[in-house]
């Protein structure tokens, strides 16, 4: 009896082992398509091989949408490719591979791919529309849902989206003309477009590019990025120390205040998945336990709420002291009242909302919080040093995208001076790396800034498809006349080496640290 068991166990797991093998996603031969009911338009799935933040092979997903009319004129052709990096999510139902015709995100999107008639007067409305836009999941979200998400890792976020384009176009091209896809012209375009965590991930894409020689294949023009943590230092620190008047504008944001905190573990996951020197190091080094207890690991691990429907649940356990999510009920903890504070803010598109604040010096571990409380740590370059502390700051230094490089195409910038998730000096950090390239190389609207991120991000979007425009046309005007200097200046570079600050050494590093050598950022860790 007990080897027939035994055998019946072995079969049991077999089956289980083949059943996952057989669920593991392949890359695609060939685009699926999705959403077929848009008219002159058609939008199509796929998945492409590429490597994890880990190393290994793994699959990943997308979408690919594109103009397709039915009756197209003479000659009618593809003349821009959109890049989209979208922003931050924590629901799998939010990414792009789950898209519906109804998602806020799709109906923005849709103008771009949507194809318009020539116009003498604005040119531009019609090479933007008469596009294909490749959207990709980020790991750990559609078909790699089972991953955890490697949150603002920008430089392998950046090659994943660039091998969902250049996998998806392949796929593109062997449509030849089916669904009445039309081909992709002789001087076609290509744009990096993105907005909060879409926006740096859309610098980091631009910088990929142009670092790995891609410009010329992918028939890259540049990036449109709005309020992205290009660096997350700048970002941290205003939450310490703003009080509210920072950049010339009135905030309610105070010192040492959170009024997103959802994004402070995936920050924090985000470093520890994606950097080898934090694999020593856990969260619980980072964040308080009685912040952990209110359940917003499993939140983020289980992928099945949204950014809003996490801030309803602390509301829900700040008013009655538990929430249940699913079957399991999770209890506020004692010091919920110290933690977290109701905040009115305007909703993102009309009226106000009720969001959850969180007081930095009870939501971060003591550790933590007393390593950002003094500014003189951040007076000296970041080092490996096997301090749990240091080396958070050295794995947020190494995802600045601000840094590093030199541009070689325009950037379209867009932050709200009001933005207390995203603030306004990740741009000013961007201006302090590359004084020279202001409305040269780079150029930014501010127009909008007096409205806090999620209203500034629904005006990106918006206006993204039906007003900016003018953006691309700038973004793909002539040749930027600082290009020449700074490609001079990179050949005379190549033998130097830089701290992150730009100051020059006497020669090749001798301490662990990360370093700028022929415009890339180098880790020594002897």
């Amino acid at each position: 009896m007990k080897k027939n068991s035994l055998y019946y166990v072995v079969l049991l797991l077999c089956a289980v082992v083949q059943g996952a093998w057989a669920e593991a996603p392949v890359p695609s031969t060939e685009l699926e398509p999705y959403i077929t009911t848009l008219g002159n338009r058609m939008v199509y799935k796929f998945n492409y091989p590429t490597t994890s933040v880990t190393g290994e092979p793994i699959v990943l997903s997308s979408l690919l949408a594109c103009w397709a009319p039915k009756e197209p004129e003479e000659g009618a052709a593809i003349e821009s490719v959109h890049i989209y990096s979208h922003y931050t999510v924590t629901s799998n139902s939010q990414c792009p591979t789950s898209y519906t015709t109804s998602s806020a995100d799709f109906v923005v999107l849709v103008p771009l791919f949507e194809g318009y008639a020539y116009d003498e007067k604005n040119p531009y409305k019609s090479i933007v529309k008469r596009s294909i836009v490749i959207m990709p999941d980020y790991e750990g979200y559609g078909v790699s849902s089972d991953r955890t998400h490697p949150y603002l890792a920008e430089e392998i976020t950046a090659k994943q989206v660039i091998e969902a384009v250049t996998y998806g176009l392949e796929l593109y091209g062997k449509l030849n003309g089916a669904d009445n896809t039309l081909p992709l012209k002789d001087d076609w375009r290509c744009f990096s477009i993105g907005y909060s965590q879409g926006g740096a991930a859309a610098l980091a894409v631009q910088r990929y590019i142009e670092m790995n020689d891609l410009s010329d294949q992918l028939h890259f023009r540049g990036t449109i990025c709005g309020d992205g943590p290009y660096d997350l230092i700048a970002t941290m620190r205003y939450y310490m120390d703003d009080d509210g008047t920072s950049y010339g504008t009135t905030t309610s944001h105070r010192q040492e205040q959170a009024t997103m905190p959802v994004v402070l573990p995936m920050i924090m996951n985000g470093m520890i998945v994606c950097d080898p020197n934090m694999s020593s190091h856990t969260i619980n080094d980072y964040l308080a336990q009685s912040f952990l207890d209110t359940g917003i690991l499993d939140w983020l691990n289980n992928k099945n709420m949204s950014t809003s429907d996490i801030n309803k649940a602390w509301l829900t356990q700040m008013d009655e002291g538990a929430v249940t999510i699913g079957e399991k009920t999770y209890t506020a903890p004692a010091n919920m009242s110290e933690m977290f504070f109701k905040q009115e803010v305007p909703g993102m598109i009309w009226g106000t909302e009720t969001v959850a604040w969180a007081h930095l010096d009870k939501i971060f571990s003591p550790g933590l919080y007393n390593y950002l409380k003094n500014s003189n740590n951040f007076n000296s370059t970041p080092a490996l040093t096997g301090d749990p502390y240091e080396d958070l700051r050295y794995a947020l230094e190494a995802n600045n995208v601000c840094t590093g490089w030199q541009p070689q195409h325009r950037i379209q910038f867009a932050h709200s001076k009001g933005d207390m998730v995203v603030p306004y000096g990740n741009y000013l950090a961007f201006r302090g790396a590359h004084p020279s390239g202001e409305n040269d190389i780079y150029r930014i609207d501010d127009t909008y800034s007096d409205s806090d991120h999620l209203n500034s991000g629904s005006k990106f979007l918006v206006k993204l498809s039906s007003e900016f425009f003018s953006y691309f046309e700038w973004v793909d005007g002539s040749t930027p006349t600082g290009i020449k200097t700074i490609t001079d200046e990179r050949d005379l570079m190549d033998d130097a080496w830089y701290d992150l600050s730009g100051r020059k050494l006497a020669g090749r590093p001798t301490e662990k640290g990360l370093y700028i050598h022929r415009g890339k950022k180098v880790v020594m860790s002897w």
